[in-house]
């Protein structure tokens, strides 16, 4: 019996102080449990807090968080200190991150071409196989199909605005040190994330996982960012359930509880007037009544809330990440006196810290690379991902390179990765060996996309274009990557045009392009500054090119056959052109180098195209005649300001070109103050300088910037059809104000001609 009440009051002693995965530190200190709270760009006022605490020398043993409180608390626990966290939230190009694509300059040459024709930056998907299942679950059965409708199986829309694609890539840069770590108890402090669980409501704590992946779950808000998907669950922001989650702590045993609540203010009532608005005071009246619950729990003289007052700073003001901070500090301050009797000394501090710290990530070789979650993607597009780590200690820089290029290729709504260590094997010098596990989650909307765009143009003197327009694109057609890919515009142009993309190996350095196009648009006559005539020029073509990359993903070389024929019909006005039926058959080809970073508002990179177009007789053209052209577009920065040129020539060699197919000037940017095509010709030159200053930005994905910038331009026109436009140069500039936004290009702008005429231009998309 003695033996029995020895033993019995052992485990009563050891119990209590046993460290809940913490290693205790060399003196005796009550268990801390830090619970910060979610609240979007606000909540970088906990790494102000957590520099007071630090300052104090305030022992942490537990950190729980929710949404931002879980990306600073997960970062803290990792070992990433509160300065390092300013240096990263504060340098962070926000607007950057929350665009899930990598830079334009980095997409594939094929995605660049299709890019000339802008669209809303939105997609629909179109499933043929209905729903999106993994070919396998972890019970090796055939997943089950979901129930849901005809129309809800065949059309799907994306899961939110943003995929979160480069936010993690932050995180993990950002945890890096704990990269292999996949309990959370064994972070330099123990470390709990809440999150929601979308398809029942309740709540998730995350215990275990790949950190930045978890990070990203709890702060996925509804609408804005897509949810993750961990274990076959989805998870979106935990502030829904939890967003000051002070039980979570109180069940790790902790003695007291040092809450950090940024508070969720409501929207007034002006900004109710959108479905966006109304979902986000939705999320935030949710939130205001679980913080409420959770604050009642707190003990008075026991407990300590420390509530920075952020003002006006709002959940996506992440530009005001130093304000925030510095607010967090001086709330940090405003409650030493309650945390004071906290402190350790400094001989204790340093023997804590020491005990918390997180063992620096080893350097023993990736020995192998798994690529997770595939279904209709060829794993060889991850060849040079395994290649360039496989065998080589982790290059995290290099591997993000890596899936940003991949990624590119619009094909997957996320891609992540996490370290698995493993004991070293005999010999080793390393005790560790890594194996790099690559999880790839396809678009789950696709593999068919449709987008829409719309475009208006006006000069106010006579042209007005109207267009909408889609397109349809089918990917991973076949293993090798192809693709179907179609548009269709109505308006004053016509078009409907298809291609069926096949690479002859899955690099794609190499591919045969089979097409089928017919387009009618409006061609204008004039005599002077007068329009005499318009006519309606329809031209069907069925062509197939041969083609190769070239110099990774920038540029393209294209030859090809296309069987032609041309009907010009007239509209309105002065019978000037032949009515008629032409064949044009014969040979094209097309040269592209893209390193543009904008289609449209180029901040840097440049642009180089070669075309040539030879109808022949053997192929039953009615004329012979060899139009080449060519054009460079370069743009350079510094700031806000851009100067960007465009030089284009081109030439009709041997035969003169009919009239349609002559080179065309005339319009905003390209002879500004004349009105669109007004001049056309055999053979010209042009050039163009253009400045413009970015003078507000605009929150993605709504859009990128706003402008304001003018041009000089100069064109030489020769070879002309007597008694239409007459031949020599030309001056014209403008000024203008253009938007680079979600549904596209718009600019309102003013033209001044050399002859002192001036048009006014509006744009918005492209007709």
């Amino acid at each position: 019996m003695r033996r029995l009440m020895i033993l019995l009051l052992l485990c009563c002693w050891i119990l209590p102080n046993a460290s809940h995965g913490a290693t205790p530190g060399p003196a005796a200190y009550p268990r801390i449990g830090l619970v910060l709270s979610g609240g979007g760009a606000r909540g970088a006022a906990h790494v102000g807090v957590l520099k007071v605490l630090e300052e104090l020398r305030i022992p942490i043993s537990v950190v729980v968080g929710t949404s931002m409180g879980a990306l600073v608390g997960g970062a803290f626990a990792s070992g990433v200190s509160p300065a390092q966290m300013e240096q990263h939230l504060s340098s962070a190009d926000w607007n950057h991150l929350f665009v899930d694509d990598p830079p334009r300059a980095d997409w594939p040459i094929r995605r660049k071409e299709q890019d000339q024709q802008p669209a809303f930056d939105f997609s629909i998907g179109v499933n043929a196989n209905k729903r999106h299942l993994p070919k396998h679950t972890v019970t090796g059965q055939a997943p089950q199909k979901p129930a849901g409708t005809f129309l809800s199986d065949l059309i799907q829309l994306p899961q939110g605005a943003l995929a979160g694609q480069k936010v993690e890539l932050f995180f993990s840069d950002l945890v890096n040190n704990a990269q292999g770590v996949r309990r959370f108890d064994d972070l330099s402090i123990p470390f709990r994330a809440v999150a929601t669980d979308l398809e029942n409501g309740d709540m998730k704590v995350f215990d275990s996982g790949a950190l930045p992946e978890v990070m990203r779950a709890s702060m996925s808000v509804p609408g804005v960012f897509a949810p993750v998907e961990i274990d076959n669950r989805l998870y979106v922001d935990g502030g829904l359930v939890r967003n000051l989650p002070i039980d979570v702590a109180r069940r790790l045993g902790v003695d007291l509880v040092i809450a950090v609540n940024l508070g969720s203010p409501h929207l007034p009532r002006r900004q109710l007037n959108s479905v966006v608005g109304v979902i986000g005071q939705m999320v935030r009246l949710f939130t205001v009544q679980n913080v409420t619950r959770s604050l009642k729990t707190l003990r008075p003289g026991r407990d300590i809330l420390i509530s920075p007052d952020l003002g006006d700073i709002g959940a996506g003001d992440f530009a005001r990440a130093t304000d925030a901070i510095r607010i967090g500090v001086a709330a940090g301050r405003a409650a030493a006196t309650r945390l004071r009797h906290l402190s350790l000394s400094p001989e204790d501090w340093a023997a804590w810290r020491t005990s918390h710290r997180l063992p620096a990530p080893d350097s023993a070789p990736i020995t192998e690379v798994t690529v997770a979650g595939l279904n209709r993607v060829n794993p060889a597009i991850f060849k040079a991902l395994i290649e360039h780590q496989q065998g080589r200690p982790l290059a995290p820089a290099q591997l993000d390179a890596d899936i940003s290029a991949i990624y590119g290729q619009g094909d997957f709504a996320n891609i992540n990765y996490h370290l698995d260590r493993q004991p070293g094997r005999p010999g080793e010098v390393s005790g560790n060996a890594n194996r790099l596990i690559v999880n790839a989650r396809e678009k789950p909307w696709g593999p068919g996309y449709l987008t829409f765009g719309a475009g208006i143009m006006t000069d106010f003197e006579g042209y007005t274009a109207v267009g909408l327009h889609g397109t349809y694109r089918r990917a991973w057609v076949n293993s090798l990557g192809a693709e179907w890919y179609t548009t269709a515009q109505l308006g004053n142009t016509a078009d409907l045009y298809s291609e069926f993309y096949q690479p002859l190996g899955v690099a794609g350095r190499t591919f045969i392009v089979p097409s089928l196009g017919i387009t009618s648009t409006p061609l204008s006559v004039f005599a002077g500054n007068s329009r005499i005539a318009r006519y309606d020029v329809t031209r069907s073509t069925l062509a197939l090119d041969w083609g190769m990359k070239l110099f990774g993903p920038n540029a393209q070389l294209r030859l090809g056959l296309a069987l032609s024929t041309v009907i010009t019909r007239k509209d309105t006005g002065t019978p000037v052109l032949p009515e008629a039926t032409r064949n044009e058959s014969g040979l094209r080809g097309r040269f592209v180098y893209d390193t543009l970073d904008n289609a449209m508002f180029s901040r840097h990179g440049n642009r180089l195209v070669f075309d040539s177009w030879a109808p022949q007789r053997a192929m039953g053209a009615n004329q012979t005649f060899n139009r080449v052209s060519g054009s460079w577009t370069a743009a350079v920065s510094r700031g806000a300001n851009t100067l960007s040129t465009q030089v284009m020539g081109g030439a009709a060699i041997g035969n003169p070109m009919p009239y349609y197919d002559q080179f065309a000037l005339g319009g905003f940017l390209q002879l500004s103050g004349y009105p669109i095509e007004q001049f056309r010709a055999n053979r010209f030159a042009f050039g163009s300088l253009v400045y413009a200053r970015k003078i507000a930005s605009l929150t993605p994905p709504l859009g990128r910037g706003i402008y304001l910038g003018g041009s000089l331009e100069v064109g030489t026109l020769e070879h002309t059809d007597a008694g239409w436009t007459r031949p020599g140069t030309r001056f014209g500039s403008s000024l203008f104000l253009g938007a680079d936004t979600w549904l596209g290009p718009a600019f309102l702008a003013l033209g001044i001609a050399g002859d002192g005429s001036t048009t006014t231009y509006i744009m918005v998309g492209r007709p």
